[in-house]
C-alpha cells in the first residue's frame, strides 16, 4: 500500500469467490465489508494466472473458522467445512458450531477451548481475523473490569494523587480516573478546565501502575515548551522536546525521558522513527481537532502510531460537521462509529444528491460515545472563575476602506451568482475567496489591501483602550488578529505609545515562543501580548485581564480559543473582552453567522442535549455565497436589511466574458424550457416521459405518427430533439450508465393510462435496472453497476412500503428503521444488505466481488418481493 506511505500487509486468500478472506491491514477490521482493497488486487491477480480455471474450480482443502461480515452490525465466527471431514473433527465441529456452521458456543471462553482441540492438526484452520476478534473480546471484558477498580482507586484520593504536586478539583478527580481506566479516551472539556493537568495526572497513573515507560505527547507547535513546563511544574517526569534537524531529532528519541514531545508536523516526518524506536505506550494528541479531517495526511499518519493507550485532548471535538468526531473516534477505537459508510447512514441526512443537510439518531450517538468522551462545560467551575464583560464596538470605515470593501463584495457578489447556478471553476473558487479575504481585511485596515494606506479606526480605537486599561490602570492586555501585519502595525503604534509589548506569530520560531509568554508573564514592564491565531490554542495568559479581538473569525470555536487564554483556571481578576467590528460591513454578517453555528456541536457534546434530530448548519462560505449570489433587481446583491450590511454600489461584472457567461446559461434555460412547452403542446396525452440526452431533449411516446418526424425537427432550431418510443427506451436503458439515456435526469409528464400490466410497475422498474446491471457485468462493464443496483432496490423499497413513486435513499433508510425491521416486513440481515447497497451505489470505484455480492444480494431481495406478489395474487385469485 502507499497511500501516504508504504505500508506491507498479508493476505490469506481462502476462497476465490466468497468473502472469506483475511488482511492484516486495518481497513479489512474496521469497514465491516468482509473485503478489501488488497484482497482484491490479489484476486485480480490470480484471475490472470495460467490455471486459475482449474483452481476455481477446486473447493478448499481444509475447514477453516473465519469471521464473517454477513450483517454490518453483528459478526459472527463461522465454520467452512471441506468436503471430506474425519469423524472425530465432525465430534469437535458438532459441539462448537451450529446446523448454519455458526459458533454456539461462549466467547471469549469457549473459543480456547477449541483453539486447544484444533492446536496441530492439519485438516482445521483457525483464521486470524477469527483469532483477533475473540481477542478483542477478551480484552474488552479485562479492561472493563480493571476499569472499575482503577476509577474507584482514584476517585478515592479526595485530589491528592501520589507523584502529583497539586490538589486536583473533583471534576478533575473524574477526569483522570476517566482516562485511566479506559486507556483510550476522548476528554473534550471546555477550554480552561486543564485537560493538560488531567491528562499529564493520568499519565502518571499509567506510569505508576500499568509498565508505561514512554509518552509521545503531539501538539501544535506553539504549545510543545508550555507542555514541557506543565510537566516539570506538576511531575518529576523527565521531558524531552522533539526540534531541530533530522539526525538531530533521531538521537532526541533515544534519550532517557518519560514524556517525549513533538508537533504535528514533525510526525509526518518522523514516523519510522517514532514506530520502530520510540515505540510509544502511550499517545496523547493535545488540540486533537488538527486531525478532525480524515483524509489529511496528518490525521493518516497519526493513527498509524502504535500505542497501547490514547489520549486525545480537545475542547471542540466537532466544528461543522458529525465527521469531524468521527475521525477524532477513530484514534480512540474505530469501532464506536463502525467505518464510514455505516456512520452516513445512521446519523446523517442527506439530499437526493448525496449532500449532507440534517443529522438524526442523535440519542443513539450520545450513548455510543458515552463510553469514550467525557465533556464538561465552564458551568462546573463557575464559581471559581472571574466575571467575564464582552463588549462589542462599532467602528466606522474610512472611505478608502468602504471602497476597497465593496470592491471586495462586488467581485465576490459576481462569482456567487454564477455559484447559484453552476459549481465555481478551481480559479473562480480561488478568486471568490480572494474577494472575501479583501473585504475581511479592509474591515481591520486599507493599508492591509493596498499596503500604502497608514493608520486605520481600530488602531486609533486600540490606542484609546490601552491607554485607559494599560498606562492608566496598569493592566496586562492580549491583543488578537488574524493578519499578522495587522500585528506589525499593533507593535508599532502600541511602542510609539511608550507600553512594553511582545509579538507572536507564525514566523517565530517554536523554540523561541515559550520565551516570550515568561517574559509577558514576570517582566511587569511588558504589558501588551499581541499574537496572531498562532497563539490562539493552549497558551496561559492569565497574567492579563484584558482580550481585544481586532475581528471577528470566521470559526466561533477560534474565538472561544482566544478567550479561554486569559479566561480560564487561575485567572484570579475579572476580565474583560473587546470586539472590534466595522460597522455596516461584511465583518458583521460574520459575527451573526458565527453565533448560529453551535446547534449541532450542542446536541451532540453537550452533556444537556436532548434532541435526536438536527439540521445541519450551513458552511459559512455556503452562507455567504447565498446572501451575495441572490441579486435584487438592476444587480444589486440583496442581503437583508436586518443584517446590518449596507452594499451601495450596483453590482456591473467587470468581466465581459463572466456576464456573457452567466447571460448564456439563462438562455439556455429559457431555450429547454420553451422546447418543453412545444413538445407538451404538440404531443399532449402520448408524451411519457422527456429526458435530457447529451444537451438535447430525448421525447417517449406511446406511438409515433408520420407528421412527428416533422414536427420534431419545427422545434429543434436551438435544441436538439429526439422522438423514440417505449419499447426503444427500454432497451436503451438496459444498457445503465452506458447508455447515452439518464434515468436520474428523468422530467416525467402525463403518462399513457392505455396500458394495463399485472405486475407492480415499481416492481417492473427494479426488474428491468436488475437485468441492466447483468447485462453490463456480463460484459465486465461494472461502471454505472452500482448505482442501478441502487437504484432497483429503491424502487423495490416503494413496493414493499405500498408506495407510488420511488423514494430517495434517506426516505428509504428512515422506513427501514422506523417500520421495516419493527413490523418484520424486512430482517437485520436484509436491512444490513439494503443499507450497504445504497451506500456502495454512491461509489464510482469498487472491487469486483463487491459488486458481484451487491447484484446477488439485490436479485435475492427483488426476487423475493416478486414471489411475495404473486402469493398474494395467487391468494387473492
Amino acid at each position: 500500500s502507499a497511500t501516504y506511505r508504504k505500508q506491507v500487509y498479508q493476505v490469506h486468500i481462502r476462497s476465490l469467490e466468497q468473502r472469506h478472506n483475511y488482511c492484516t491491514c486495518p481497513d479489512l477490521a474496521s469497514n465491516r465489508l468482509g473485503t478489501c482493497k488488497h484482497i482484491e488486487a490479489v484476486l485480480h491477480y490470480i484471475k490472470k494466472q495460467t490455471g486459475y480455471q482449474q483452481i476455481n474450480k477446486e473447493s478448499p482443502p481444509v475447514s477453516y473458522a473465519y469471521l464473517a461480515w454477513e450483517s454490518a452490525t453483528h459478526p459472527q465466527i463461522k465454520l467452512y467445512r471441506a468436503a471430506k471431514v474425519d469423524d472425530d473433527l465432525e465430534e469437535i465441529f458438532s459441539e462448537f458450531f451450529d446446523q448454519s456452521n455458526r459458533f454456539r458456543a461462549r466467547l471469549p471462553d469457549d473459543f480456547s477451548r477449541l483453539s486447544d482441540q484444533a492446536y496441530g492438526r492439519d485438516d482445521f484452520q483457525i483464521g486470524e481475523d477469527a483469532i483477533r476478534y475473540v481477542h478483542h473480546l477478551a480484552e474488552d471484558a479485562a479492561q472493563e473490569l480493571r476499569g472499575r477498580e482503577i476509577s474507584q482507586e482514584i476517585l478515592h484520593s479526595g485530589g491528592v494523587l501520589p507523584g502529583i504536586r497539586a490538589k486536583l478539583f473533583p471534576y478533575q478527580v473524574e477526569g483522570v480516573a476517566f482516562l485511566a481506566s479506559r486507556g483510550r479516551a476522548l476528554l473534550a472539556d471546555d477550554m480552561g478546565l486543564g485537560k493538560t493537568l488531567q491528562a499529564i495526572t493520568a499519565a502518571s497513573w499509567l506510569i505508576e501502575h500499568s509498565g508505561v515507560q514512554r509518552i509521545l505527547v503531539a501538539c501544535p507547535a506553539s504549545l510543545k515548551h508550555q507542555w514541557a513546563r506543565e510537566i516539570e511544574k506538576f511531575t518529576g517526569h523527565g521531558v524531552q522536546i522533539i526540534q531541530g534537524g533530522p539526525n538531530t531529532r533521531h538521537v532526541q528519541y533515544r534519550a532517557q525521558a518519560l514524556f517525549f514531545i513533538v508537533n504535528y508536523e514533525l510526525v509526518l516526518r518522523d514516523l519510522s522513527v517514532i514506530s520502530e524506536t520510540l515505540k510509544p505506550d502511550l499517545l496523547i494528541l493535545d488540540e486533537a481537532q488538527r486531525i478532525k479531517n480524515w483524509q489529511t495526511k496528518i490525521a493518516s499518519t497519526i493513527k498509524l502510531i502504535p500505542s497501547r493507550y490514547a489520549f486525545v485532548l480537545t475542547g471542540t471535538p466537532l466544528e461543522n460537521r458529525l465527521i469531524d468526531l468521527y475521525s477524532l473516534l477513530q484514534v480512540i477505537d474505530t469501532r464506536v462509529l463502525g467505518p464510514l459508510w455505516q456512520c452516513m447512514l445512521e446519523f446523517h441526512i442527506t439530499d437526493e444528491r448525496g449532500k449532507v443537510i440534517g443529522y438524526r439518531n442523535l440519542s443513539e450517538l450520545r450513548r455510543r460515545i458515552a463510553s469514550v468522551m467525557l465533556r464538561r462545560d465552564r458551568s462546573l467551575v463557575s464559581d471559581q472563575l472571574p466575571d467575564r464583560t464582552e463588549v462589542r464596538l462599532d467602528i466606522p470605515m474610512t472611505s478608502k476602506q468602504q471602497d476597497l470593501h465593496d470592491d471586495a463584495l462586488t467581485n465576490a457578489g459576481r462569482l456567487a451568482t454564477i455559484a447559484k447556478r453552476r459549481p465555481l471553476t478551481p480559479g473562480e473558487q480561488n478568486r471568490l475567496m480572494a474577494a472575501l479575504q479583501q473585504a475581511r481585511m479592509a474591515c481591520d485596515a486599507a493599508g492591509l489591501v493596498d499596503k500604502v494606506t497608514e493608520g486605520s479606526p481600530k488602531l486609533d480605537e486600540l490606542t484609546g483602550l490601552l491607554e485607559d486599561l494599560c498606562l492608566q490602570s496598569n493592566r496586562k492586555a492580549v491583543v488578537f488578529s488574524q493578519w499578522e501585519r495587522m500585528t506589525a502595525m499593533v507593535e508599532a503604534r502600541v511602542k510609539k505609545m511608550g507600553l512594553g509589548c511582545v509579538r507572536l506569530h507564525g514566523g517565530i520560531p517554536t523554540s523561541k515562543r515559550g520565551n516570550l509568554m515568561d517574559k509577558f508573564r514576570d517582566d511587569d514592564a511588558i504589558q501588551v501580548f499581541i499574537s496572531t491565531d498562532a497563539g490562539g490554542v493552549g497558551l496561559n495568559l492569565q497574567s492579563a485581564t484584558v482580550l481585544i479581538n481586532l475581528d471577528m473569525p470566521w470559526n466561533p470555536a477560534v474565538l472561544d480559543q482566544r478567550i479561554a487564554r486569559i479566561h480560564r483556571l487561575g485567572q484570579k481578576e475579572n476580565v474583560q473582552v473587546f470586539l472590534l467590528l466595522a460597522a455596516d460591513s461584511y465583518e458583521e454578517r460574520v459575527s451573526q453567522l458565527v453565533q448560529g453555528k453551535r446547534n449541532l456541536f450542542d446536541n451532540v457534546i453537550s452533556t444537556e442535549a436532548s434532541e435526536d434530530v438536527v439540521g445541519v448548519s450551513k458552511r459559512m462560505l455556503q452562507t455567504i455565497i447565498e446572501d451575495l449570489g441572490d441579486s435584487a433587481p438592476g444587480g444589486e446583491p440583496r442581503i437583508p436589511a436586518n443584517q446590518s450590511i449596507a452594499i451601495d454600489k450596483k453590482i456591473e461584472p467587470k468581466s465581459e466574458s463572466i456576464k456573457a457567461e452567466v447571460e448564456d446559461e439563462a438562455e439556455e434555460d429559457i431555450q429547454i424550457r420553451q422546447m418543453i412547452e412545444q413538445i407538451q403542446t404538440l404531443f399532449g396525452s402520448r408524451i411519457e416521459r422527456i429526458l435530457g440526452a447529451g444537451g438535447g431533449l430525448l421525447v417517449v411516446i406511446n406511438r409515433i405518427e408520420e407528421h412527428d418526424e416533422q414536427a420534431a425537427r419545427d422545434i429543434s432550431d436551438v435544441v436538439p430533439v429526439a422522438l423514440i418510443t417505449a419499447a426503444t427506451l427500454t432497451g436503451l436503458q438496459r444498457l445503465g450508465s452506458a447508455s447515452p439515456v439518464s434515468t436520474d435526469s428523468q422530467v416525467l409528464f402525463d403518462r399513457s393510462d392505455d396500458k394495463t400490466d399485472q405486475v407492480n410497475p415499481l416492481l417492473h422498474l427494479a426488474e428491468e435496472k436488475l437485468q441492466a446491471a447483468e447485462i453490463l457485468i456480463e460484459r465486465e462493464y461494472l461502471a454505472g453497476v452500482m448505482e442501478l443496483l441502487g437504484s432497483a432496490l429503491l424502487s423495490t423499497t416503494a413496493v414493499m412500503a405500498g408506495l407510488t413513486t420511488t423514494p430517495t435513499t434517506e426516505e428509504a433508510t428512515i422506513w427501514i428503521y422506523s417500520e421495516a425491521l419493527p413490523q418484520g416486513i424486512v430482517t437485520q440481515d436484509q436491512a444490513a444488505i439494503m443499507m450497504r447497497v445504497f451506500s456502495l451505489s454512491h461509489s464510482t470505484d469498487l472491487p469486483g466481488t463487491l459488486v458481484h455480492q451487491s447484484l446477488e444480494d439485490t436479485r435475492l431481495l427483488i426476487n423475493r418481493q416478486a414471489l411475495a406478489i404473486k402469493n398474494e395474487q395467487t391468494r387473492t385469485q
